[in-house]
């Protein structure tokens, strides 16, 4: 019996290790605009990061999302490309274009796209021109 011990513990040990278990999310969604997907001009650049909101103190980690700029579609990956962790966040959205058409303020701060992610959430869906109401 004793000989078994260690077997096992290897085997928990490779299994946390390997990434078994692993709360982190890699949440989908896609950005529209006039009910189509929203896709920027050449030369524009369009970011979302995902910002947790945390009943105190400041995040310490941000979690950005890929953009593909042909279909208007996103997965968030995170810096690690492991995701992110279930909870509440806020949608920081950066978008540089001589056209400007995002009108508000979008930053991590007031950005009013707040969501709460789960292994549940299956798609978010962030309407350019019918923004939320602040939180």
């Amino acid at each position: 019996m004793r000989a078994i011990r260690p077997v096992i513990a290897m085997f928990v040990v490779i299994a946390c290790l390997s990434g078994c278990g692993s709360t982190h999310l890699k949440t989908k969604g896609r950005v529209v605009k006039n009910g189509a997907p929203f896709v920027p001009g050449e030369g524009e650049v369009f970011r979302l990061t995902f910002v947790p909101i945390l009943k105190e103190g400041n995040p310490s980690d941000l979690y950005a999302a890929q953009f593909n700029s042909e279909d208007g579609t996103f997965q968030v990956v995170g810096k690690d490309l492991k995701g992110m962790p279930p909870g509440k966040y806020r949608v920081w959205i950066e978008y540089k274009s001589r056209r400007q058409p995002l009108k508000g303020n979008f930053d991590d701060k007031n950005s009013p796209y707040v969501f709460d992610v789960d292994s549940s959430t299956k798609e978010l869906v962030i309407d350019l021109d019918q923004p939320p109401a602040k939180h």
